[in-house]
């Protein structure tokens, strides 16, 4: 009797010591039971531990990476995105290049004009006319402005004119879906690096259960009342505990640079979620029929290939102009003489007609604009198996929306019971009605639960995004408010 009193002392002792040094900052199941905490977390002030407790997390963060934490939102993280993303920048540099090159193919119905000078010393004895020689001690003169002008170039240049402003369409829908590509990837990553940061709080809370359980086998096996396999086992537990820290916060440091790339800023710059709590967040309850007509009608990439097929359309009626007479005005203004004599005007206006017969029998335009036919069907053909790929993504992100919301629900519940099956199992152990081996996989069943419950909200997080991203409406305002002002597509 007298040494079951004292170990159930010790045992009081050492719980009531685990957390003596730090107040409430590291709350764990060995305190859940006990009557302050409970209180303050009916009087609403669980909030204020955790914000401790996240407090002490990032600072050991900062102390293990040896890195100081850039506290950022998500509406942080999408602006910067949008405002320096390289991969956006060079697609707004293609856009300008476009522009260009669709301003140049106007300039192409402009006259050229073009002036002329030049002077000679004539002095000798030269053949006139190749026959007659004579002596000849002139210089000559000429001054000439001739304006040329290939009337559209027979019809050429309208359809040049419409492949370049189809391109430069084309070039702009790219941009854009560029962003919203940068968009969906920024708002992953930042997802992705909340959920880590989440798993960092559950994998520290359980090194510290882990440290408890290992020293309370030790001092029930001081005492006579404990083995070395439960010393060796629980050993084993907390080395594997430190193992899973470890890597959660090393994957921390992985996607903050990958963020960081994202947002175009210095790689080094170590971004990190402000939110202390992760929690599902509904953007879309559109069904799929209504987002498949919003894909089709607001899709970037889409719009961007129907203008790439447009310009390849003015291109393959281009090449029938080769049947079109070519006109061409020319007109000229000289002046020709020498020094001696002075110089003499003339002017002259020529207009060129060239009726092309049969250039290589008329099968040489023929035979391109046949190809470039062929080449637009391809062009169609795998536009139509795009907007098939982009109604099968909305399917997959519009049930992995709907598994993850579902799991969140069970795995809430999974968390609440294996937290209680904890508890009771270090209540049954203290009472000799279970062994040490119950608590310890009741305390990796806790785990394993909060893990999934973290995993199964940035799944929801993540399809909801990828639902906008997928039907072609995803944007910053979407993607941090949800589609209540969206109209009908």
């Amino acid at each position: 009797m007298k040494k079951l009193l004292y170990i159930l002392l010790l045992i009081f002792f050492f719980e009531g010591n685990v957390y003596a040094e730090d107040g409430y900052s590291d709350k764990t199941i060995w305190d859940y039971t006990r009557d302050d905490f409970v209180n303050n977390a009916l009087l609403g002030n669980k909030s204020f531990f955790e914000e401790k407790k996240q407090e002490k997390i990032d600072k050991e963060l900062e102390r293990l990476l040896n890195i100081k934490l850039i506290p950022v939102s998500l509406e942080n993280c999408l602006k910067l995105a949008v405002l320096n993303n390289y991969n956006i920048k060079s697609k707004k540099a293609t856009v300008k290049e476009n522009d260009w090159y669709k301003k140049n193919a106007y300039t192409q119905f402009l006259p050229d004009i073009e002036y002329d000078f030049s002077i000679q010393k004539l002095s000798g004895t030269y053949l006139i006319g190749g026959i007659v020689p004579g002596d000849i001690n002139e210089t000559p003169i000429q001054s000439i402005f001739t304006i040329g002008w290939d009337v559209f170039n027979k019809g050429r240049t309208f359809f040049e004119v419409s492949e370049r402003r189809s391109l430069y369409k084309a070039s702009v829908f790219q941009e854009k879906f560029t962003r919203d590509e940068v968009i969906l990837n920024t708002a992953i990553c930042y997802y992705e690096l909340l959920k880590n940061k989440a798993e960092v709080d559950i994998y520290a809370t359980n090194v510290i259960d882990r440290k408890a359980q290992y020293d309370l086998t030790t001092a029930r096996y001081n005492v006579g009342v404990g083995t070395k396999f439960d010393i060796y086992r629980a050993e084993a537990e907390l080395a594997k505990a430190k193992q899973q820290y470890i890597t959660s916060f090393n994957s921390i440091r992985i996607i903050q640079a990958k963020l960081a790339n994202l947002t175009g800023i210095d790689i080094t710059v170590p971004l990190y979620p402000k939110e202390i709590i992760i929690q599902e967040k509904t953007l879309s309850n559109i069904e799929i029929p209504e987002l498949i007509k919003y894909a089709k009608a607001s899709r970037k990439d889409i719009l961007a290939e129907k203008k790439r097929i447009d310009a390849m359309k003015a291109v393959r009626t281009s090449q029938y102009t080769e049947f079109i007479p070519d006109v061409r005005v020319d007109y000229l203004n000289a002046h020709n003489g020498t020094v001696r004599i002075g110089l003499y005007p003339s002017n002259s206006l020529t207009l060129t007609v060239s009726v092309p017969l049969a250039k290589k029998m008329g099968l040489d335009t023929v035979t391109r604009a046949k190809a470039q036919t062929e080449a637009i069907k391809s062009a169609q053909l795998e536009l139509e198996q795009k907007i098939r790929n982009i109604e099968q993504s909305i399917i997959t992100s519009k049930q992995n929306s709907l598994s993850a919301h579902e799991r969140i629900t069970a795995s809430r519940k999974e968390v609440f019971a294996s937290e209680k099956s904890l508890e009771n199992s270090i209540v049954l152990m203290n009472a000799g009605l279970a062994t040490f081996i119950d608590v310890i996989q009741a305390q990796g069943l806790k785990v394993n639960a909060q893990v999934g419950l973290a995993e199964n909200i940035t799944d929801y997080n993540i399809a909801q995004v990828q639902i906008l991203f997928d039907s072609g409406i995803i944007s910053i305002d979407n993607v941090l408010k949800g589609t209540q002002q969206i109209t009908s597509p």
